[in-house]
Order: C-alpha cells, then sequence, then structure tokens
C-alpha cells in the first residue's frame, strides 16, 4: 500500500480526498444529530407550549361556563343550558386531544385529575338540571297553587259573609295569605332570611286563625300544606344552590389548580428543554470550533503538501523547460528519483532535452544544409544566368542581323533552347521558394479580356504547329470582367496548365473555360477550366501528379521531356491563393484540370486608355539624350548591354568593370564643373571582383550629384534575399539576367529623365 502511494501522485490525491470526504462525513453526522437534537426540543416547546396554551383556554371556558350555570339558575332558559353543554362537550374534547409524551408522568397525572374533572361535571350537570325542574315545580307550580286555592277559598267566604265585621275578618286573612306568598316567592328567589321569618309568622297567624274561627279551618289546612311545600321548595333550592356553588364551583376551582400546576408543570419542562437546547448547542458550537480548526489545519497541510509535493515541483520543471526553450539545455532537472507522474514529467524532461540536444544539432545541420542550397541556387542562378544572358543577347543582336532562311532557323533554335533552359532555371527557384514560404501574393487589378487575348496569342501558334484547335470561352458579359489577383502568378498557372494540355495532345483541342459566379456585393467566384483530348492520367497516377520532380508515368519524359516542377509550382500557388488545383481525366481521353479563384470585382473603365497612352508614350519616348553608366564584370554582358541600350537610341555609354571603377568615373562625371555630363541612369551588376554592386551603391549614394540618381540591379541574383539587399542598398529597380527586352524598355521608361515617375 505505501509502494502505491509513493508511486503515484494520483493516489496521494485520491488519499487526501478521501480523508477529506471522510471529515465532511463526520461533520455531517455529528451536526445531524446536532441539529435533531435542537429540532426535538424546538418540537417539544411548541408542544407543551400548544397544550399549556389549550389548558388555559379550556380553564377559561370552565370559569364562563359556571358564569352561564349560575345564570341558568336565575333563568331557567333553555338557550344558555344547550350552550353550558355545548361549551362542555368542546372542553371535553379539548381536553382529549391533549397529547403528551411517555416521560411525563406528573404531567399525565395532572392532565387525568382533570378528565375525571371533568367527567364528573358531565355527571353534575345532568343532576343540575333535575334539581333545576325539582325546585322550579315547587316554586313555580306547587305554592301558586295552594296559594291560588286559598284565595279563591276566602273570597268565597267574602262574598257570603253577613256582616261587616265578618267581611274585615276575612279581608285581613287574605292579606295574610298576600303577604305569606310574596315572602315566599322573594325568600326562594333572593335567599332574604328576613322574608322566612315573616313567612313563619304568616303561617303561625293562619294556624291560629283556623283554631279560632271554624270558618277558617279549610285556609289553616292549605295553609299547614303550604308550609309543607314551601319547606320541600327550600331544600330542593339549597340542594340546586349546594350543587352548583359547592360542587360544581369546587370542581372548576380543583381544574384551575390543576391547571395551574400542569403549567408550573409545563414551565419547568420547558426550562429544561430550553437548558438542554442550549447545551446542545454550545457542544455543536464547540464542535463546529474544532472541526473548523481541524479542517484549517488540514487544507493548511493539504496545501503545503500541493505546494512541495506538486506545485514547487512543477514550478521547477516548467522553470527547466523554461530554460530549454530559450536554449539552454544544460539547466539542471530535479525530482528525478521520485517514482510518482513528477518523477516521470522529470524523466520526460530529461529526454525532453536529449531530444532538443539532438534537435538542435539536426537544425543546425538542416540550416546548414539550407544555406549550402540556398547559395548553391544562387550561384547556380547567377553562373547560368550570365552566360544565358550573353547567349540570348547575342542571338537578339544576331536576329537584327541579315540571315539566311537555314540561319534563321538555327538562330530560333538557339532562342527557343535557350528560353526553355530559362524556363527550367525558374521553376527550379521558383520550387525552392515556396517550399521556403518566401513567396508573396500580390492583389493588383487584372483585366480577364486582356489576360486571355494575351494567353490566345501565347499559344496560337503552338497549337497551330500541332494542328490543335485551341479555344478559349468566356460569357459575353463577362469579358471586360476586372478582378483582383496577383497576376504573374495567375498567368503563370494557366500557362503552364495549358502548355501542358497542348504539349499532351496529339489531335483534338485544348479549351480554356472561364466561368464567374456572382457572389454577395463584389465578390466572385472564378472558375477555370482547362480541358484536352491528350493522352490523359491514369487513376493511379494521380495521386503523385503535384509531386515536384515526378510526372505520370516515366515514360512522358522520355517521350514529351520535362522536369515534372510545372503541376506541382502551379498546384503549390494555387493553394496559396486558396483556389485547390483539381484534376479529373482518363486514359486515352484526355484531362480536365480546373480551379475556382474567389476574388472581388473591380470596375476600372479607364484601363485601356492608360494602356493605349503608355504605348503611345512608349513609342514616343527618346531615350537618346541620357548618358547611362553600366557596371558589369562580364565582357560579353557588356557587349550585349551596349548592343540594346544602343536599340534604344542611346549612344553615352560608359562601361565600368567593377564598383571601383564605378565609383571613379561617378566621381569624375561630378562636381560644378561636369553637371552636363553626370550619368542620369546606372545600371549595377550585383557580383563583381574588387567591391561589389550594393557596396558600390552606398559609396555613390555619399555623392550629393547622384543621391537621386536612378541605380538599377542588373544582374543573374534572382532570389528575393537578393533584391532586399538591392533595395537596402538603396537601388531603385531591379532587372533580372538573361535580360528580357521589354522589361529592359519599362525600367527605361520608368526612371529615365524623359519619363520621370
Amino acid at each position: 500500500m505505501i509502494t502505491i502511494f509513493s508511486r503515484s501522485l494520483a493516489a496521494k490525491v485520491l488519499l487526501a480526498l478521501t480523508l477529506v470526504l471522510f471529515a465532511m462525513g463526520a461533520s455531517y453526522f455529528v451536526l445531524n444529530k446536532r441539529l435533531h437534537s435542537i429540532e426535538a426540543s424546538f418540537n417539544d416547546i411548541s408542544r407543551i407550549s400548544n397544550y399549556a396554551v389549550a389548558i388555559l383556554r379550556i380553564n377559561k371556558d370552565i370559569v364562563e361556563m359556571q358564569r352561564d350555570i349560575s345564570v341558568y339558575g336565575f333563568s331557567g332558559s333553555k338557550t344558555v343550558f344547550s350552550k353550558i353543554i355545548e361549551n362542555f362537550e368542546s372542553i371535553k374534547t379539548r381536553l382529549e386531544s391533549v397529547d403528551l409524551t411517555s416521560d411525563e408522568l406528573q404531567s399525565q397525572v395532572y392532565l387525568n385529575s382533570m378528565a375525571q374533572l371533568i367527567s364528573r361535571y358531565g355527571d353534575n350537570l345532568e343532576v343540575l338540571a333535575k334539581r333545576y325542574e325539582i325546585k322550579t315545580q315547587l316554586a313555580d307550580d306547587k305554592l301558586p297553587g295552594i296559594y291560588l286555592e286559598a284565595i279563591n277559598l276566602l273570597d268565597s267566604l267574602k262574598l257570603n259573609a253577613a256582616s261587616s265585621e265578618e267581611k274585615l275578618v276575612i279581608t285581613e286573612q287574605l292579606n295574610v295569605w298576600h303577604g305569606l306568598h310574596r315572602d315566599a316567592s322573594l325568600f326562594l328567589a333572593k335567599k332574604d332570611y328576613s322574608k322566612r321569618a315573616a313567612v313563619n309568622r304568616a303561617l303561625r297567624v293562619l294556624s291560629i286563625s283556623g283554631q279560632s274561627n271554624s270558618k277558617f279551618t279549610k285556609s289553616s289546612q292549605l295553609a299547614k300544606t303550604y308550609q309543607q311545600a314551601f319547606s320541600r321548595a327550600v331544600q330542593a333550592n339549597r340542594n340546586y344552590l349546594s350543587l352548583v356553588n359547592v360542587v360544581m364551583a369546587g370542581d372548576a376551582i380543583e381544574f384551575s389548580t390543576l391547571a395551574d400546576k400542569l403549567r408550573e408543570e409545563s414551565l419547568a419542562r420547558l426550562q429544561m428543554i430550553k437548558r438542554k437546547a442550549q447545551d446542545t448547542v454550545i457542544k455543536t458550537d464547540q464542535t463546529l470550533r474544532v472541526l473548523a480548526i481541524g479542517v484549517l489545519i488540514y487544507i493548511m497541510a493539504l496545501a503545503a503538501f500541493f505546494h512541495l509535493q506538486i506545485t514547487h515541483a512543477i514550478k521547477r520543471l516548467t522553470v527547466s523547460f523554461q530554460h530549454f526553450l530559450g536554449g539552454n539545455l544544460s539547466a539542471p532537472i530535479n525530482d528525478l528519483t521520485r517514482k510518482d507522474e513528477i518523477g516521470v514529467l522529470a524523466k520526460a524532461a530529461d529526454r525532453f532535452r536529449v531530444l532538443s540536444q539532438d534537435l538542435t544539432q539536426a537544425k543546425k545541420t538542416a540550416e546548414h544544409t539550407t544555406k549550402v542550397k540556398s547559395e548553391f541556387l544562387a550561384n547556380m542562378s547567377h553562373e547560368i544566368r550570365t552566360p544565358m544572358n550573353g547567349i540570348l543577347g547575342m542571338a537578339r543582336q544576331l536576329s537584327r542581323t541579315s540571315l539566311s532562311h537555314e540561319q534563321m532557323k538555327m538562330l530560333n533554335i538557339i532562342q527557343s533552347s535557350g528560353s526553355g533552359l530559362l524556363v527550367i532555371i525558374n521553376d527550379i527557384l521558383d520550387i525552392s521558394k515556396i517550399e521556403a514560404s518566401k513567396i508573396e501574393l500580390e492583389s493588383v487589378p487584372i483585366h480577364l479580356n486582356s489576360l486571355l487575348d494575351e494567353l490566345q496569342h501565347l499559344f496560337k501558334e503552338q497549337a497551330q504547329s500541332k494542328h490543335i484547335k485551341l479555344n478559349i470561352s468566356v460569357a459575353e458579359e463577362y469579358q471586360h470582367c476586372v478582378f483582383f489577383a496577383d497576376e504573374a502568378r495567375l498567368k503563370q498557372v494557366l500557362i503552364n496548365l495549358i502548355g501542358n494540355a497542348i504539349k499532351f495532345t496529339e489531335k483534338g483541342n485544348v479549351t480554356l473555360n472561364v466561368r464567374i459566379n456572382e457572389l454577395d456585393g463584389d465578390d466572385l467566384s472564378i472558375n477555370f477550366s482547362v480541358i484536352d483530348t491528350g493522352i490523359g492520367i491514369a487513376n493511379e497516377n494521380l495521386g503523385k501528379l503535384f509531386e515536384a520532380f515526378s510526372q505520370a508515368d516515366t515514360s512522358i519524359t522520355r517521350r514529351f521531356g520535362g522536369t515534372g516542377l510545372g503541376l506541382a509550382i502551379s498546384s503549390k500557388l494555387l493553394n496559396l491563393m486558396d483556389a485547390p488545383l483539381q484534376v479529373e481525366s482518363e486514359v486515352g481521353q484526355g484531362s480536365h484540370f480546373y480551379f475556382d479563384l474567389k476574388t472581388t470585382q473591380v470596375i476600372e473603365q479607364s484601363k485601356f486608355e492608360a494602356e493605349t497612352r503608355q504605348e503611345s508614350e512608349e513609342e514616343q519616348a527618346d531615350f537618346s539624350s541620357l548618358h547611362v553608366l553600366v557596371v558589369e564584370d562580364n565582357d560579353i554582358n557588356q557587349v550585349v548591354i551596349e548592343a540594346m541600350l544602343n536599340e534604344f537610341g542611346i549612344s553615352s555609354i560608359k562601361i565600368a568593370g567593377d564598383g571601383e571603377q564605378a565609383i571613379a568615373l561617378c566621381k569624375e562625371h561630378s562636381g560644378e564643373n561636369n553637371l552636363q555630363n553626370s550619368f542620369d541612369i546606372i545600371f549595377m551588376d550585383m557580383q563583381m571582383p574588387v567591391l561589389d554592386g550594393p557596396q558600390a551603391t552606398i559609396r555613390i549614394r555619399e555623392m550629393p550629384e547622384y543621391r537621386a540618381i536612378p541605380i538599377i540591379a542588373l544582374t543573374a541574383n534572382v532570389l528575393e534575399a537578393d533584391k532586399q539587399r538591392c533595395f537596402a542598398a538603396g537601388m531603385n529597380d531591379f532587372v533580372a539576367k538573361p535580360i528580357d527586352y521589354q522589361c529592359f524598355k519599362t525600367a527605361l521608361l520608368k526612371w529615365s529623365n524623359t519619363n520621370p515617375q
């Protein structure tokens, strides 16, 4: 197990996270338990408070019910009694709903006693109704009945009385009965004991009158009956009031006492729960503090572990990698002895250092090889172009002399061979530039009709010589379309495709179709399609068609010639234009090369006027007054350049064999006395003995008279670096060898005093 943790950083992290999860689980368990305890305390507080409030309300309702019983005792209202019964049932139901836990034994004793009191209270309510009926029957029925019977009797005696004295005695008897009944009613209703004494006196009077007068015997008997009924009524009233005021009131008081005790018990229990909850909260707080301190210590330990074991180690490795990336491969690598992932990274860094050392060495070797290759290409280009300039230049001069037909034919072969060799040289340089990513595309306006006319003129004679029909088609509405692209590179691609189509077609036709699709705004998609009826290409050879120095079949090289660079260059140039070259072909049926160029349309109506004006200016240009300095070390090239300048009518020409001679001639043709003889334009070779062209240019530019004089590089060094070197030295333009007549004329027009730019 220890081995696993020592060899695996992930295992260490997993262990740390496991401990974190364990701590979190323990914290959750403790807190959950504490929270449940606090929740139970709150529930107990809520429950005890609820039943304590319920008991207080029941006690209040019992007091209210006792008051209603008193009202019922005076009024005997059935509505009041119904309210009493309803209130009792509500009290009974609510008391039964009070729920106590098993540990609330004392409270349960009080609650049971309350339930017994309520049960007894219900029994007393049933007795109360019966006693009230007995009391009411005696007081309201029996006594009034006897009283009325006595009054009727005396009234009858009074009517039959013979004398006034007799009537007066009867009247007095009637008054006694009236007073008797009134006092009895008041005593029974209001408990006025003075009235009871009056009742007893009246009864004695009535009893005595019956003994002294036989006419009042019946009245005396009724008085005895009244006395008996009155005694029973007094007893019934006493029993009723005893039940109401003693028994039931005592129960109510006892219930209130029990309610107070239950409330005190509840308050005591609430205090106990409160203390318990406070203890729980305190313990929880202490537990949280301990856990917080523990977690903080653990996090600090974990942070220290991550810092020492991971972050610091990774930082050291990062520093090592930064040193490696900065080229310092001798920087130390730490933690190589560790067995975990950091150790693996350290070993990978060490391996990276070894590979980087190998790669650095390989890079130096490759850079040296590239430098050698570039120098070789530059030297070969210069060495080949220099004699090529002599060959083609002298061939041009020879073509201006009188020649026989056979001689002209031989001269054409020389010029064609020289041009072919120049094409090969240019192709090799182009593929070298593309592979070195040194090709930069231009974006200039191209007139489609002019481009197609130039292609038609260029290949018309070649197609006719093979009896092949050359077709170039474009929709009439787009013939005068002008768009942005790199004209030289686009023309180079189309020349290669059409040239290949004509070269590999023995009979039939070669067609260039141009289709234009207008997109949003001025955006265009131009489809260039070259179709031939030539030998075609097998499917298995299509994959290597665009590889440099490769052709579809080795027999093609023997039969048709070529270096195999044309399609490779065209494909790479079109890829730079984001217009990949596509091909469809079938052996014996011909080939179809096409690409879609996405570009932007340009409105350029004055193009032909400018071209016409330029042609007119070229025809009218007079270079005879120019004083020209040619700096060239090669004797043949001196002759060729001088002859070409003579073609333009320039006779004032000075020749310098190197840079030092050029500087001397410039000094000779400068100063206040020689301002008229200073050179108007200087053609400067680059590679020369003693002092090369760029160094000579820098020295010449130091002369005030020659700071603005055009200096044109006229050299076989045609690489982009060579051009930049020329411009950096202070040269104005660049003309490559072999010298093209039209390019040379364009340079003269651009920089001569007769056509200042």
